[in-house]
């Protein structure tokens, strides 16, 4: 299993959010940097993967966190694990 840990805590905008999980995910030239383009790209993983996502405090990441629910609940191969046990479900 492919294991990726996201820590935002060095995040300061949308544009470095999308730089970063293009590097962790080593999404392809392609990526629009853009929730859905983020949303397409999480729902084709092929291979399964687990994701830890921690230090997501901040007002427009909320919206990425809903992605990532969203892509967990439509692809098999996607695991998310939230650091605030209230944003697991």
């Amino acid at each position: 299993m492919k294991k990726i840990i996201l820590d935002f805590s060095q995040s300061t905008s949308k544009e470095g959010m999308h730089k970063y999980l293009a590097e962790k995910f080593s999404f392809p030239e392609y990526y629009g940097a853009n929730l859905d383009a983020l949303h397409d790209l999480l729902t084709e993983i092929t291979e399964p993967t687990c994701v830890g996502i921690f230090n997501y405090d901040r007002k427009y990441l909320k919206s990425v966190v809903e992605v990532f629910k969203d892509a967990k609940n439509e692809n098999k191969n996607l695991s998310v694990i939230f650091s605030k046990i209230e944003d697991n479900e």
